[in-house]
């Protein structure tokens, strides 16, 4: 967002501690009043989500009418407000559109604006999570960071208060309705979280499988499962989408909490627990769907159980609950448990107004929701695995470690290894770097070479110019911070690839390099890199700094036709002088010119249009956004474009 919200401290991220399952174009089925069954469009998370029909209208839950209603902005325009006309088949469109038709279509009626969606995320996380769990993670944080920097390679300690290493217990409480039993079975839970080989429901591990690949061993995470506990009432009286999804929610938990310690005699001593002797991994599954609206009744979340519940000398704290439905996918449990039991903060954007940087590169992004990596999630980045113990994390700055390697490196993927390079004037901002190769646990990613992370605990993953952990993409396009994708094949540094204080752009603002926040070079360069493979090689420092080379574009034209330079679309310039140099048929007429995105619209800022082909423009641009635009007044044939910035 643009404009920071501030929910709690600025010392660290606001967010760290907070969890939220992400929406990207998910759909969920909701019965109305009428007993007509709708499709409901989601984007967003936990904390702030925009509903629309198939047909791209907003729509929302309207209370007095106990069914999805048409929705819109409120006269301040700081809130959805229900138009009183129930959402039916009767006046919705009738969708013979393809893809991308129907998301121009989910654009058409304006939602909320950024800052609207921040004061609905901080009311929702008050709601959810209260305050005291900002304020336990930012001291764990800085506990952590703290070993981290004191270490020229950084292994795990004895201190299981701040790492996470050993067997970790937690447990899983499965819930059937009077109404609805159960249909995916105790043990099929158990195998599904607990079994070393496991490939059921279309996954390629269990739960237990996943925390062990990431950790190199060093966490054994498994869970308790408990028979079914039939629920007191039947699922509809949980499932009232006219309350939050806490409230019901919590009475069913705390309703099977007592059931396990007064009827079972369960001992809850047997679990996990942080310094504080909160359970550190509880989780609910329950029967079906959620049959609720988003955020309502059943609706799946986590949330901090409140009253707690406390029995043979634990209690508990915050927990995940969600649907079983007909099968079982690891993606959102993992992610789930990675708020639970290791305190990992999410790395999207929770306003919307990017994807966030990290995007689908980290189980806490993306990574264990998409249509494969939800069966089988990627590895979370080389920083919190740092913070877990789990890597071996090599210091590079010779600044901070006199006995830092130097020339060139090697890095593995998967081998819970990965280096670092830290600010001397700042020790909670660093630079880390990993090799990603499309096997193993990272079989999933988008791409694979050296990942390269900009870490500052000072930073917000509402502000993705300055988040938590930024990914320095190395094509330096900055797609999910446009939200344009959420990742691609060419973000990862491959063959002969350079990231310095230059490259691969020099900007000092929005820009992919090697500089500190404050604008300072760290010092830290990045060169001969070598073929992606399990195996990369890269060599630190020494490297000769050469100006950016010049671009060059090719095209042909027919008589009165246009091309858009560079290959078709536009780039985001950092300000200053911007050299163009057209060669065309010298039997046409070729003109030049340069536009600017201002007032929602690209306008010509510079032209070059001589009788001849041969064109030259000499612009100092201010920052903003530009295109070339090569067209023909006259004739057809090739041409060359030339640009230097």
């Amino acid at each position: 967002m643009k404009l920071k919200f501030t929910l709690c401290s600025a010392a660290l991220v606001c967010a760290n501690a907070f969890a939220a399952i992400p929406y990207n174009n998910s759909q969920y089925t909701f019965t109305q009043p009428n007993g007509e069954v709708i499709t409901v469009v989601l984007n967003g998370n936990d904390y702030y989500a925009e509903q629309r029909t198939l047909d791209g209208r907003l729509v929302m839950f309207d209370n007095t009418l106990k069914g999805m209603a048409f929705a819109m902005l409120n006269q301040a325009g700081s809130d959805l407000v229900s138009t009183g006309v129930l959402v039916s088949s009767n006046n919705l469109k009738t969708l013979t559109k393809n893809d991308t038709e129907l998301a121009t279509l989910q654009n058409q009626q304006q939602g909320l604006s950024t800052h609207a969606k921040a004061r609905l995320v901080s009311e929702k996380m008050q709601q959810m999570l209260g305050n005291s769990s900002t304020a336990d993670f930012e001291q764990t944080l800085l506990e952590q960071d703290d070993e981290l920097q004191h270490s020229d390679t950084f292994t795990p300690s004895s201190d299981t208060s701040t790492l996470i290493s050993g067997n970790i217990k937690g447990l899983t409480i499965i819930i059937d309705f009077p109404d609805e039993r159960g249909t995916i079975t105790q043990q099929q839970v158990e195998r599904f979280l607990n079994d070393v080989n496991y490939s059921e429901f279309g996954n390629a591990q269990s739960v237990r499988g996943y925390f062990k690949s990431v950790s190199g061993n060093k966490l054994d995470y498994t869970n308790t499962v408990t028979r079914y506990y039939t629920a007191k009432k039947n699922k509809a009286y949980y499932a009232d989408s006219s309350l939050s999804s806490t409230v019901r929610s919590q009475e069913l938990i705390l309703e099977a909490l007592n059931w396990l310690e007064f009827q079972q005699g369960f001992n809850f001593a047997t679990l996990s627990t942080n310094s504080s002797g909160a359970i550190r991994g509880l989780n609910v599954l329950y029967a079906g769907n959620s049959d609720s609206a988003w955020s309502k009744g059943l609706w799946p979340h986590m949330a901090r159980l409140s009253p707690r519940f406390c029995a043979d000398g634990v209690c508990t704290d915050r927990y995940q609950v969600t649907d079983m439905r007909s099968s079982l996918a690891i993606g959102t449990f993992v992610h789930e448990s990675g708020h639970l039991i290791t305190n990992w903060p999410d790395l999207y954007d929770y306003d919307g107004s990017s994807e966030g940087s990290v995007a689908s590169f980290g189980v806490m992004g993306y990574g264990a929701i998409g249509n494969t990596n939800r069966f089988k999630p990627t590895p979370p980045v080389a920083h919190f695995r740092a913070l877990a113990g789990w890597d071996s994390v090599t210091e590079l700055n010779p600044a901070i470690n006199s006995n830092a390697p130097t020339g060139t490196l090697t890095a593995t993927s998967d081998s819970n290894t990965s280096y670092k390079w830290t600010n001397p004037a700042n020790q909670n901002e660093a630079f880390y770097i990993e090799a990603i190769h499309q096997s193993g646990q990272s079989s999933e990613q988008l791409d694979q070479g050296l990942a390269i992370w900009h870490v500052d605990s000072q930073g917000s993953n509402s502000n993705e110019w300055r988040p938590y952990i930024q990914m320095e993409h190395a094509d330096g396009n900055r797609d999910p911070e446009y939200k344009r994708n959420r990742g691609d094949a060419r973000d990862l540094f491959d063959y002969a690839g350079e990231f310095s204080s230059i490259y691969p752009n020099a900007q000092t603002s929005r820009g992919t390099n090697a500089l500190w926040w404050n604008g300072q070079d760290s010092g830290l360069s990045i060169s001969n890199i070598s073929s992606p493979g399990k195996i990369i090689t890269f060599k630190v420092g020494d490297t000769v700094i050469t100006p950016p080379k010049d671009e060059t574009y090719t095209g042909t034209l027919n008589e009165k036709q246009q091309a858009i330079e560079p290959n078709g679309t536009w780039f985001e310039y950092g300000g200053g002088a911007i050299s163009l140099k057209l060669v065309g048929p010298t039997n046409a007429d070729f003109d030049l010119k340069i536009e600017r995105w201002q007032s929602s619209t690209w306008q010509q800022v510079a032209i070059s249009e001589t009788p001849t082909s041969n064109e030259q423009i000499n612009y100092n641009a201010s920052a903003g956004y530009y295109r070339f635009v090569v067209y023909s007044y006259s004739g057809a044939g090739n041409y060359t474009l030339t640009v230097s910035k």
